[in-house]
């Protein structure tokens, strides 16, 4: 067995002193419950006694009650004020009495009251107090209320008496505490502590040499107890602790002739590990390069990255073969070779590669060291193809598979090789898996922009829905909102005149419920053309506000001119001649027209001009309809 022996950590136990003994815990916990225990005894005793001192001072005032009844009353019907002075200066000396009011009942007048107090006699809400009424019957049958007697406790007293009890009843439990706790103290060390310092002393000094040694107690054989269970399995572990020390040392001379054998493989697993963190840091740059590029620039970026891996390989060709539509050939896709070699065939048919197609798809680059060996891969036929490249020794590597099967990488050397490196064979799989991200990431970038042109064109018709009736195709009640403040700013701003129409179709619920909600609709559809091919305009708009109501906008445009083209207006719709039978006005379909202007200089919202151009069409209505009502802020206010 190896020699050990460390003591630097081991406590020193051999002296017997303890920082903190097992026993003083244990009487400190039981010190502790017992004080705890003696709080709650004195808190309850000296709440009993309170209630019994209390009880035994309120019998007292009711002994002096009974003891000085007669008496008062007889003075205080007889007046005797020097009797009754000496019974209240007798009364106050009773220790238990702190206060003594006497009230006598006068027969005119305001009761008098006689008081002795107690010095340092406080009022309280703990000392009893009892209250008597006192009577005299100077003959039978003639009792008479002449006064009345208040005893005040004192607390006082109470409180002294307490002050003694809690001293008592303190005494008493602590010295109770105390020799329970030496008790358990000694009992606990003659049966536990001198063993468990026994056991301390064995376990320090233990050392490798001495751990066949068994732990003996002092103590009889026949007790089977804790300690007797401790002092076995100490010795158990002993035993194992020996057993496994010497199976350790073996293991120690076994990994010692591993050692040096493993230094060596790391050193060469280290080495090899650098020249793949190279590579993949080679791969992370290139690949954040593919991900920053131009999309219309990518091809050129993908072209320059496969370059730089073929001039890291020194390989004298790097080629992408990819697959055509008709999985028939493999069509050259992008290509780096050095200036001094030929050019790489453009298409490979897809018949010669069935042996590569089967290797390559285990997703593992395949590897030719010799023009030999590509001849036993690919058969002379698969292999004459690469015949051209003049290459000894070729890798192909796949681009995805499966769904994602976007063909192979060639890289070739001018000479045959023993093997292709470990880092050469992960720079290879690592270039064709950033190749395919990039490829991944160029049809998303695709994806994206078709998304966003549809996404613009449907915007574009979503906004032009949502400002255009559904019905008319004219300009809705929304896009008139918009409309009419900003003409209405311009109009102030420039000071120049704005004017309104409110344009409503005559009787067009007679005409609903006579044609048809379906002829309705087409009238309103015609309505809504006539009126745009008269307002021609570019600045002016026509908007559909409600079911057959329509409003016009003419900025710059004074009351004439807005009246002229109302009557226009008017006119254009009664040549359209839409039949109306229901109407009361003309057989055919009409419009009532209120107009309202706003000159320049004159200030208001469009809310007041819109209003003031609804009250003109009222007008117009009230006054028989098919006719214009013009007003402007001036004449109406």
């Amino acid at each position: 067995m190896a020699p050990v022996n460390d003591k630097s950590a081991r406590p020193d136990a051999s002296r017997g002193h303890f920082q903190r003994s097992l026993g003083l815990r244990l009487v400190f916990a039981t010190l502790g419950f017992c004080a705890f225990f003696t709080l709650i005894t004195v808190s309850v005793r000296s709440w009993v006694e309170w209630g019994d001192h209390v009880k035994l001072m309120n019998q007292d005032l009711a002994l002096i009650e009974q003891v000085y009844q007669r008496t008062l009353s007889k003075a205080i019907w007889e007046m005797d004020q020097e009797s009754l002075e000496a019974h209240l200066e007798s009364a106050i000396q009773v220790e238990s009495v702190g206060r003594v009011v006497l009230k006598q009942i006068a027969a005119q007048g305001d009761p008098i009251v006689m008081t002795r107090i107690r010095t340092g006699w406080k009022p309280s809400r703990f000392a009893p107090t009892r209250q008597l009424t006192l009577t005299y019957e100077p003959f039978v049958g003639a009792r008479e209320d002449i006064g009345e007697l208040i005893l005040y406790g004192d607390e006082n007293i109470l409180f002294t008496e307490m002050k003694k009890e809690i001293f008592n009843i303190s005494v008493l439990q602590v010295i109770q505490c105390l020799l329970i706790a030496s008790l358990i103290l000694l009992l606990f060390n003659r049966s536990v502590t001198v063993h468990v310092s026994r056991i301390a002393r064995h376990l320090a000094r233990l050392t490798p040499e001495n751990l066949r040694e068994p732990l003996q107690l002092d103590r009889p054989a026949q007790r089977d107890d804790e300690l007797s269970a401790l002092e076995q399995g100490i010795n158990q572990l002993q035993d194992n602790l020996s057993g496994y020390l010497d199976r350790q040392y073996s293991y120690e001379q076994e990994l010692a002739a591993h050692r040096d054998r493993l230094a060596e493989r790391v050193r060469e697993r280290t080495a090899e590990l650098e020249s793949l963190s190279v590579a993949q840091q080679v791969v992370l740059s290139l690949s954040h390069r593919l991900i920053h590029a131009p999309y219309e620039k990518l091809d050129a970026f993908q072209q320059s990255c496969l370059a730089e891996v073929a001039q890291r390989l020194g390989a004298r060709h790097a080629l992408w073969y990819q697959r055509t539509s008709n999985n028939l050939c493999f069509e050259l896709f992008m290509q780096w070779r050095c200036a001094e070699v030929n050019a790489p065939p453009r298409q490979l048919e897809g018949v010669r590669l069935v042996h590569l197609d089967v290797a390559l798809d285990a997703g593992a680059p395949v590897i030719a060291n010799s023009w030999k060996a590509l001849t036993e891969l690919l058969t002379p036929y698969g292999a004459k193809p690469f015949l051209i490249l003049q290459a000894e020794a070729i890798a192909f590597v796949p681009v995805g598979r499966g769904e994602e099967d976007l063909g192979f990488l060639v890289f070739t050397k001018a000479s045959a090789v023993e093997a292709w490196r470990a880092d050469e064979c992960a720079l290879m799989a690592m270039t064709a898996q950033m190749l395919l991200h990039s490829a991944r990431h160029k049809a998303q970038l695709n994806d994206i922009l078709q998304s966003q042109q549809a996404l613009r064109l449907a915007n574009a018709q979503l906004e032009e829905l949502s400002r255009s009736d559904s019905l008319t195709g004219l300009p809705n009640r929304r896009h008139f909102d918009e409309v009419k403040e900003i003409e209405l700013r311009r109009a102030q701003r420039s000071g120049q005149p704005l004017s309104v129409l409110l344009c409503d179709v005559d009787f067009f619920k007679r005409y609903n419920d006579t044609y048809g909600h379906a002829v309705g609709d087409q009238c309103l559809r015609q309505v809504a053309q006539t009126m745009r091919a008269s307002i021609a305009r570019a600045g002016d708009v026509v908007a559909r506000i409600g079911g057959e109501e329509f409003a016009v906008i003419l900025p710059a445009t004074d009351a004439a001119a807005a009246l002229s083209l109302a009557e226009r207006l008017r006119l254009a719709v009664i040549d359209q001649a839409i039949p109306h039978t229901a109407s009361s006005v003309a057989e055919h379909i009409t419009l009532s027209i209120g107009q309202a202007t706003l000159e320049p200089g004159e200030t208001a919202t469009f809310e007041a001009l819109l209003e003031l151009a609804d009250r003109a069409l009222y007008q117009a209505k009230a006054a028989g309809r098919n006719q214009i009502v013009s007003y402007t802020l001036k004449e109406f206010s």
